[in-house]
Parts: structure tokens; C-alpha cells; sequence
């Protein structure tokens, strides 16, 4: 190699003098992204780079080297070189002309390295014949390794038009040389001519740029890869290098699911610990079957009851998919923290069962979700992780002890960060970190890299509104192009959303196969398969279609199967409260308590609003001192933490729960609806969308408590609910306003409302009755009694109206579908949303509405000392410094006292009031500089925007009227 190519410079010295030349680099990034594919990425992602190349694997891996390889050729042009002036001085004294300051550059800024290289690299291509838009699809993978595909107006910065940018003569031929020797070092140059026909897809362009931006990442490790003494180092093929660092980095291998030659009866209870002679529930031996029957990878949505073991059931049939089509991990979506943090602990124990078999698990899992540093169980996960730190295991060294690990998993120090984090092999996490795949943000070919690699689970899959929804079939879209397997769960899906679900994954589907994605809905396919049941002449699948039922994609077919019933059932008497001329229920809320719980028993009452919930607490605990417990979402992380392990203890399945209390009353929010495994005896629950009436109905005789429920009191056997906060002898209903204006939508509560008016006085039949109440509710059929319809009518329009705002705000931020082959990613994220972010702020950019302001929650005592909140179990009263940075322990227990405040303090001036008060030390902490302070007294008083508010560790954060009433 000429001493021009080998001056130029790719990092630039350090405190030793030491530097890194562009050649030395550029063959570290080929090496690492060879030991990437070999090692790293899971068999399905290999086959779908693969895919490009008409299957050849060596071919594709090839295609990976040579452009991770290649990546930072933008660095050979003054532009770059300038920024430090030796190394450009002494290329410049080599040939290459760089000018001593940067000033001397007019436009610099224009000319990122990611730019001009995206140019020198298809300027390269077309001189050997490729045509423009096949050279295009190659060099942006240059052009986005940064984790921004360039923009069209980026891309204005061309070499013609910016020669002293870019470098003439001499330079020309150092990028030939430094390409060249990319192309034969490794094989790509045998392959250049056919690459030249080959339509690189969107997907593949994608995958390939993410895995260029991490092969730089690991490649840019001075730590790893270690920087050259000399003036002008000599060229050596030194392929050592790269193995050696990632023997050294320890990333995990990708999950290897083997099953093993068994029934599903012993799968179950290997994986699930079912007790001897239990047998799996007709949906979960249904969901297995058809997990094995697909003839490829596909979508299967699993419509069950609550309490069927949905859970179980998807587990089971992700090893069976990542066995059949090679994924590499798992990534499960849930609604909530709370829920994820508990489906955190079922999933680490269903690998240690896995692991138990031998499997090649792959040994690194995520907890994916704002508040996950607070999940215990994830922070042990943390401390494992550490011991596989690079510079822990040069300090650890030979004196490194080995034990048998606590589990088959660790969280991979090196897989953290919102960048890297999904990269994990098994992550679990919000329903956000799922959308986040379809939002334009930075980085976001790591996000598809991470999921392309797993069986994808989503549970809840009904609980989005329209903005969210849009999201999610989007990021369905591009699943079904990566052919990823995914299993969808719900008790309560609407027919609509069923099929809105089906053809967003077989549109993408299309794309992959035949590259064309154009007319595909789920009444084109007809419905077929052993034991499936056609659901209309054409294989619709909207509407009632049976229940428990299944409905999978398997190519070009939609297919449906209804399992049997379980057996389970649970007979709820319904009636409603009655209201006086106000729409107040309390009167006759409080006498129903009275009279069902004179003999004892529990009792949940649902509110729509915590406003509600408050002030339902408030005159309850008159009547019921000392037996009311307050739930919501207003209360600090830290009390929230214990509220949901106290409920558990109090409320929850028998194994659990052992000393139930004699009479008590939990007065919740939404948040008891799916988060937590709880158990009572009676409900009252505010008028909500029928799918989470029948949520709140699965909070009740949720287990059984002796024969025929003769453990619980004589009154509360039969399992009762009582339908609050709306009138229902009024025509229409009278809804309760906040609920219908802020909470949910007037149409749906009124088509609620309808469905459930025939069964008041009467019986609903879990899970019977699921089916037909939802489908009903959601459905297009008009429902309820004529003098309805115009209020109706009107709720229905408004609520279009909203969804179609909400769809198109939405789509502002969204990435769009794959396109057709060969077009490239060029302005893939136009208007980009910035970082995702997993923080209160960044959910904003996935769920509609502005997102609402969190702060930490501290005391000021008479004397003016600040400290963290006297009631908290461990740590509580600990004194904060106001002009020193807390240290980390005190951090930590600062940031758990985090809460997220109502939206009528989500603007600017009460944001502003609150860092005000906040000692500026504590922006210097990593874990609190987020977080303004909520400043409150002894007594838990503060002030926000004149609005008195109040924090108890029983009641949550209490807003009250301007006058302080």
C-alpha cells in the first residue's frame, strides 16, 4: 500500500501519541463484522441477508465484511483529515493537500464523513458498471452507519460540486486503493459484477447498516483494538486482532432452541413446573400444535380467557418457532411496568427450566422499561452482568473464581444503553419498546437488527388506542418483511382489530416474498387447515369467529382454529348502582357494601379517574375505618413497589394470599386491571369499554377458594358485579363526564353500555359470554334501544373524527412501509423524532398526548433540611445534601421516589417552578439529573402553579382547588 493511503488517519492520537490509520481500521471493522455473522447473529437473520443472494450464506457474509469494511472511506477526504492538524499535515507532506485550519473549508459541515463516504463508495461502484440505483442501496449502508440514513438534501454534497471537500487527484486514487483492498481482502471482488443485479432490499439494507454500526462500535474500542506507536505503520494482515477482542467483549451467542423429543403434556411440565398428572388447557395444546404445524414463520393471535395460561402457552410456542426457524432470543410486550416486571420473573424461571435441558440459552436478558433499575430480580441480573466488563476481567484476571450461576441468564453489561439494549437476547419490556421499532429516531436499524433476531410475544394486544395502534401495525408490517414469528395474546380482541392485525404482518410478508405488498387483506385468503374453521365464504376473519380460537398466517392462507373449553367458568351476577339526579352512586354504593360485606368478605371498586378514586376513598373510610386501601398511579415508584406486593399478600392466589383479611375494601384505578394476580370476592367497577369490564370482571373469584367457593362468606359465593359512575336508567345513559371527555371514548362506553344493559338483573358467563359481548360492542351492527341512536350517532362521528387526527399525528413520526427492492433507505427517517427514549418524556413520542412531567418526591423538615420521605421502609428520613452531588446509594433511593404528576402540571411554568427548586448540584448525579424536585414539608403539603397538592404514603399525591379546598 502507497504511503499516501497508509498516512491517511482514522482516529486520532491519544494521551500517548498513539493513532490509528484508516487501512487499520477498515480491516478491524471486516474482521469484527465476519465475527459478528459467525458468532452473534442468529441463523433467521443470516438467512434473510442471505435471502439477497439468492441463499448463499458465504456470499452474504462476504457482502457483510466487505461494507464493514468499507464504512469509514469518507475519512479519506480533507474534510476529515483537517480536524487534527499533524496527522493532516503529515498526509499533506504525503500528497494529500490538507489545509492547516479548518476555516479554510468552506462548508465543512456539509461534508460528514458519512456523506462523502456514502459518495466515494458509489461513485466507486458505478465506475464498474453498476447501475445508479443498485450502487445507491450499497453506499447507504455507509451513508446511515452514524444511525442516520442521509437525507436527500444531505446528499447535495456530491464531489463535483465540493471538490476541495472531498480532495482531487491523489486522493481519488487512495480511495481506490483503500476500496481495493477491502474487495480482494475480503472476496468481495469475485462477487462485484452479480452484486451489480442484485435488488437490495429495504430490509436487508436495514439489517446490514446495523450490523456495520456495531462492528464500528466494537472496532473504535481502543481497549479492544489498540492504537499503532509508529509515524507510518507498515500493512499487516492481522486478522488476530479482531478475534482476540471479541473473545475479550464475551457478547452472548445467540439462543439455540433444541426441543426435546417429548409430548406437550411433558413440555409443560418441564418448562412450567405443572404438578404430576396436570395437563396443559385445550388453547395451550392447540397453540403448540399449530406452532408446529406452520409451514413458515407467521403471526398467530391467541384469543383466551383470563386465566387460561395465555402466558404458558406463548412461551411454549416461541421455543417451538425459534427451534423450527432459528431465532435467536425472544422479546415480550406488555401493557405496563408492573406487568413486565412480573412477566420478567415467569420468563428468567422458564429459562432456567430450558437451561435444565442443555440448551444453548445465550446467556444475556433485558429488562426494558423506564423504572427497571427498581425491579430487584433485574438488578441481580445487573450485578452477574458486571463480571463480563472488559476491564473487570483484565483486573479479575487468574484470581477469577468460578461458581455455578443463580440462573442461564445475566444482563450483558456490554448490551445496555437505549442504543444496545434490545440487542440482548431475551428482553422484556413495554408495549413502547415494541413501537419504538416503528418511530423514526436514531439508531432505529438496531432496533430491527434486535428484533428481526427473536420470536416476538405480545400479550394484551387489544389495550391500544387508535395512535398507538397505528404504531403497532406498522411495526407488524415490517415484522411479517423480516418473517419474524410472532404470537399475539388477548382476552378480549375486537374482530376488527383482529383482522387490522393479520393484514398489517401479511403485508409485510408480501414484500419479503414477492416484493409487492398491494391488495393484501385478510378477505382474500381462505381460511383452511386440519381442524380450522373457514369463517365466511371469502375467510373473513372480522366478528365472532368462536372462542377460544386461534388465527395464524401461514404464507398466503389465513387460518382459524377453535379450541375447546376449558371447563373453568365463573357465573357473574351484574346489576348497577343507582344514581340520585346529581350521577352520584355513593348512596347506593355505600349500602351494597354494607349489606355484602356484613358477614366479611373483599371488595375491589374500580374508578376511572384517581380523582374518583380519591374521593370514593375518602367517604368510604368513614364508613369503613381502617378497612380501605387506596391504588393508583399517582403514588411515588417506591410506594407503588410496596402497594402492588401488600395487595399480593392481601389479595392474591391462595398460595400467596394465606391470611386474607376478614373485611376489607381496595379502592383502584386502571392499574389493578392486568398488572396484578389478585382475588376478591365482590366488584364494583365504573362504566369502561366492555373488554376491560370483563378485565375487571377477571379480578373477581379469580381463584377457587374451596368447594364450589364455600371458603369465602355466605353472601359473596356468587361472584356479583355492580356497574358505577354512569346512570343506566337514564335514556341514553348519562355518562360520567371526565371519563367520557379525558379517559375513554363516548362511543365505545355507550356501545358498553349497551351490551351490558340486557344483563343487568342477569348473568354473564366467563369466558362464555367474552366472545359475543365484545364483538357485539366493537362491531358495526347498531346496538342498543332507539331513543339511543342520535346520542349514539353523534358519539360515533366524533369518535371517527378522533381516530383519524390521531392516525395522521401519528403518522408524522413514522417510519413508512418497506418499499420495493432495490430502492434505498435514503431518508428513512426524514423528520426524525431524535433518540427514543424510554423515559416519561419519550413514551410522548409513541402514545398521544403530551407526556406527563415525573419529579422526585422530597421532604423539607421545620428546620430546612431536605431528606428523602420519612415513611419509606429503608432509607427513610436520610438527609439530602443541597450543595454536594448525592452519592449514588442516596441517588438511587432519590430516583425511586420518582412520580409522575397529573397533566395539569405537564407545561413549561410548572416544569420551571420545580427546578427551581431543585439544587443545581443534583443535576451532576447520572441517576436524578432527570428529575426535578417536588419539594413537599413535614406534613406532605407543596405547591405547584398555585395549585395546593398534597403526598401521603396511604393516599398518593392529592391535587386540591385553587382555594386550597
Amino acid at each position: 500500500m502507497s504511503s499516501a493511503a497508509r498516512s491517511v488517519w482514522a482516529k486520532s492520537p491519544n494521551e500517548r501519541g498513539e493513532w490509528l490509520p484508516l487501512w487499520q481500521h477498515m480491516d478491524d471493522s471486516a474482521d469484527v463484522a465476519g465475527q459478528l455473522f459467525d458468532e452473534w447473529l442468529s441463523r433467521n437473520v443470516v438467512d434473510l441477508i442471505a435471502a439477497e443472494f439468492a441463499g448463499d450464506v458465504v456470499m452474504a457474509r462476504t457482502a457483510c465484511r466487505f461494507l464493514a469494511g468499507v464504512h469509514d472511506i469518507g475519512k479519506a477526504t480533507p474534510a476529515f483529515a483537517v480536524q487534527h492538524t499533524l496527522l493532516g499535515q503529515q498526509m499533506s507532506g504525503l500528497g494529500l493537500f490538507t489545509p492547516a485550519h479548518k476555516n479554510e473549508l468552506m462548508e465543512r459541515e456539509r461534508a460528514h464523513h458519512t456523506v462523502t463516504g456514502h459518495h466515494i463508495f458509489k461513485r466507486w461502484l458505478r465506475d464498474r458498471g453498476w447501475p445508479g440505483r443498485a450502487a445507491e442501496a450499497w453506499a447507504v449502508v455507509l451513508g446511515g452507519h452514524h444511525g442516520t440514513p442521509p437525507e436527500p438534501v444531505d446528499l447535495d454534497c456530491t464531489p463535483r460540486a465540493y471538490p476541495k471537500l472531498y480532495g482531487e487527484g491523489l486522493w481519488c486514487d487512495v480511495w481506490d486503493e483503500l476500496l481495493e483492498r477491502q474487495a480482494g481482502r475480503t472476496g468481495a471482488v469475485e462477487h462485484l459484477e452479480k452484486w451489480a443485479d442484485v435488488k437490495f432490499s429495504q430490509q436487508a439494507q436495514v439489517l446490514q447498516t446495523g450490523l456495520v454500526i456495531l462492528a464500528d462500535w466494537i472496532a473504535s474500542n481502543e481497549e479492544l483494538f489498540p492504537f499503532h506507536a509508529d509515524d507510518l505503520p507498515h500493512v499487516t494482515d492481522r486478522t488476530d486482532r479482531a478475534r482476540r477482542a471479541l473473545r475479550s467483549l464475551r457478547l452472548p451467542v445467540p439462543w439455540r432452541a433444541a426441543l426435546p423429543h417429548t409430548t406437550t403434556e411433558e413440555l409443560f411440565t418441564r418448562r412450567f413446573a405443572f404438578p404430576d398428572g396436570a395437563t396443559p388447557r385445550p388453547v395451550q395444546a392447540s397453540t403448540v400444535d399449530v406452532a408446529g404445524e406452520m409451514s413458515e414463520p407467521g403471526l398467530l393471535v391467541v384469543e383466551a380467557p383470563m386465566g387460561e395460561g395465555k402466558t404458558e402457552a406463548a412461551l411454549a410456542a416461541a421455543e417451538i418457532l425459534a427451534s423450527r426457524w432459528g431465532a435467536g432470543g425472544l422479546f415480550v410486550a406488555l401493557p405496563t411496568q408492573a406487568t413486565s416486571d412480573a412477566m420478567f420473573a415467569r420468563v428468567v424461571d422458564w429459562l432456567d427450566a430450558i437451561g435444565a435441558d442443555h440448551q444453548q440459552i445465550g446467556g444475556s436478558i433485558m429488562l426494558a422499561h423506564g423504572k427497571k433499575q427498581f425491579n430487584r430480580l433485574f438488578r441481580g441480573f445487573v450485578s452477574a452482568g458486571r463480571t463480563r466488563e472488559i476491564d473487570r476481567d483484565q483486573q479479575v484476571g487468574g484470581n477469577r473464581r468460578r461458581k455455578e450461576p443463580a440462573h442461564r441468564v445475566v444482563a450483558h453489561s456490554w448490551l445496555t444503553g437505549r442504543k444496545k439494549a434490545q440487542l440482548a437476547n431475551f428482553t422484556i419490556g413495554t408495549i413502547d419498546q415494541l413501537l419504538f421499532a416503528g418511530l423514526k429516531a436514531r439508531h432505529l436499524m438496531l432496533r430491527h437488527l434486535a428484533l428481526a433476531g427473536k420470536v416476538v410475544v405480545i400479550d394484551e394486544i387489544h389495550a391500544y388506542d387508535a395512535y398507538m395502534n397505528s404504531y403497532l401495525l406498522r411495526v407488524l408490517t415490517w415484522l411479517g418483511a423480516y418473517r419474524v414469528p410472532v404470537v399475539a395474546l388477548s382476552a378480549t380482541l375486537p374482530g376488527y382489530r383482529r383482522r387490522e392485525l393479520v393484514e398489517a404482518y401479511r403485508r409485510g410478508r408480501a414484500r419479503a416474498v414477492s416484493g409487492t405488498a398491494d391488495d393484501v387483506g385478510a378477505s382474500d385468503a381462505e381460511a383452511t387447515g386440519s381442524n380450522a374453521e373457514t369463517t365466511g365464504a371469502t375467510g373473513e376473519i372480522d366478528g365472532d369467529i368462536g372462542y377460544p380460537v386461534l388465527t395464524w398466517t401461514d404464507g398466503n392462507d389465513v387460518h382459524t382454529r377453535v379450541a375447546e373449553p376449558s371447563g373453568r367458568g365463573t357465573s357473574v351476577h351484574v346489576d348497577a348502582l343507582e344514581c340520585d339526579e346529581h350521577g352520584d352512586d355513593s348512596a347506593s354504593l355505600i349500602a351494597i357494601l354494607r349489606d355484602k360485606l356484613s358477614g366479611g368478605g373483599t371488595a375491589l371498586v374500580v374508578r376511572n379517574t384517581v380523582n374518583r378514586v380519591l374521593a370514593t376513598a375518602e367517604w368510604l373510610e368513614d364508613e369503613f375505618p381502617g378497612e380501605i386501601t387506596v391504588t393508583h398511579a399517582r403514588f411515588i415508584t417506591a410506594d407503588r413497589v410496596r402497594n402492588d406486593e401488600r395487595l399480593l399478600d392481601l389479595f392474591g392466589s391462595p398460595s400467596r394470599a394465606v391470611h386474607r383479611p376478614t373485611r376489607h375494601i381496595v379502592v383502584s384505578s386502571q392499574v389493578v386491571e392486568q398488572s396484578l394476580d389478585v382475588d376478591f370476592d365482590l366488584l364494583v367497577t365504573d362504566l369502561a369499554p366492555i373488554d376491560l369490564v370483563l378485565q375487571r370482571m377477571g379480578r373477581l373469584h379469580r381463584h377457587q377458594r374451596g368447594v364450589d367457593q364455600t371458603d369465602r362468606p355466605a353472601k359473596l359465593r356468587t361472584a356479583r358485579t355492580y356497574i358505577g359512575g354512569t346512570d343506566m336508567s337514564r335514556d341514553p345513559p348519562a355518562l360520567e363526564p371526565v371519563a367520557a371527555r379525558y379517559v375513554y371514548d363516548a362511543h365505545v362506553l355507550y356501545r358498553a353500555a349497551a351490551v351490558l344493559t340486557p344483563r343487568l338483573g342477569g348473568v354473564v358467563e366467563l369466558p362464555a359470554d367474552i366472545a359475543p359481548l365484545v364483538q357485539r360492542a366493537y362491531g358495526g351492527e347498531p346496538v342498543g334501544p332507539d331513543s339511543w341512536q342520535e346520542a349514539m350517532a353523534g358519539a360515533e362521528q366524533t369518535s371517527r373524527e378522533s381516530s383519524r387526527r390521531r392516525e395522521d399525528k401519528a403518522g408524522h413520526f413514522q417510519i413508512n412501509d418497506p418499499a420495493k427492492p432495490g430502492k434505498a433507505i435514503v431518508g428513512w427517517i426524514t423528520a426524525s423524532a431524535g433518540e427514543a427514549d424510554e423515559e416519561a418524556q419519550g413514551q410522548g413520542q409513541v402514545r398521544d398526548g403530551a407526556p406527563s412531567l415525573e419529579a422526585m418526591l422530597v421532604q423539607r423538615s421545620a428546620a430546612g433540611v431536605l431528606h428523602t420521605p420519612s415513611w419509606l421502609a429503608e432509607e427513610g428520613g436520610r438527609e439530602i445534601p443541597a450543595d454536594d452531588v448525592p452519592p449514588d446509594d442516596l441517588a438511587e433511593v432519590m430516583a425511586a421516589c420518582a412520580i409522575r404528576l397529573p397533566l395539569t402540571f405537564s407545561n413549561a411554568d410548572a416544569e420551571e417552578e420545580l427546578w427551581s427548586a431543585t439544587p443545581p448540584s443534583w443535576e451532576h448525579s447520572h441517576l436524578i439529573f432527570r428529575l426535578p424536585a417536588l419539594v413537599v414539608d413535614e406534613h406532605g403539603w407543596a405547591e405547584i402553579n398555585g395549585r395546593r397538592v398534597r403526598y401521603t404514603a396511604a393516599r398518593g399525591l392529592e391535587v386540591f382547588a385553587d382555594d386550597g379546598g
